[in-house]
């Protein structure tokens, strides 16, 4: 497979609630074999973690990971400010319909919401949706109007529930070469 390296020196992963996130510490064990020199910062919500667990992901991960709550108290101060760490690039992966919906709201009741709503860097946008309608899409176009956010293309993926075929945006190699695209206009604006 002919997979794209990320550009930048550092990444961050933002865990939502759905349970592709089962499969999120594969994903960063891939991630950081393709990219050895990559330090990848991870932000988990509490409802990702019925999936995933915040110390599997301090194990395989290289750089910041902390519970998106108020009360973390390893709550990195740079949220504040829409960073994380040195990070080039944001990645929701896998991006629940919740935090979609949230996010197009400008609501910001959680750090990593306040986060990606005050920066300026690329957020991509890892979908696994169950489904779709009139105010799902409107709330979709608003994300895309925002000029620093994209969404991963979509690739053919299943079902958790009953294993039908479905077309996903939860598509790490897609999601960074989404990034690195992002992270190159930016430069060129700088």
């Amino acid at each position: 497979m002919n997979v794209e390296q990320f550009e930048g020196a550092e990444l961050h992963l933002h865990v939502t609630g759905s349970i592709s996130a089962a499969l999120v510490p594969w994903w960063i064990h891939w991630l950081r074999q393709v990219n050895t020199e990559l330090v990848v910062n991870v932000s988990v919500t509490r409802s990702a973690t019925r999936f995933v667990t915040v110390k599997s992901l301090r194990h395989l991960a290289n750089g910041q990971v902390w519970t998106d709550s108020w009360d973390e108290p390893d709550l990195p101060r740079q949220v504040n400010y829409g960073k994380s760490g040195e990070s080039t690039c944001f990645l929701i992966f896998p991006a629940t319909l919740d935090t979609l919906m949230r996010l197009a709201q400008g609501r910001a009741d959680s750090p990593a919401l306040m986060m990606f709503q005050v920066t300026d860097r690329p957020i991509v946008i890892a979908d696994t949706l169950p489904g779709s309608n009139d105010i799902v899409e409107n709330h979709l176009r608003t994300l895309r109007q925002r000029s620093n956010i994209a969404f991963a293309p979509r690739t053919t993926g299943v079902r958790a529930g009953d294993r039908s075929p479905a077309e996903l945006g939860f598509n790490l190699p897609g999601a960074v070469s989404v990034a690195n695209n992002m992270v190159r206009k930016g430069r060129a604006h700088e």
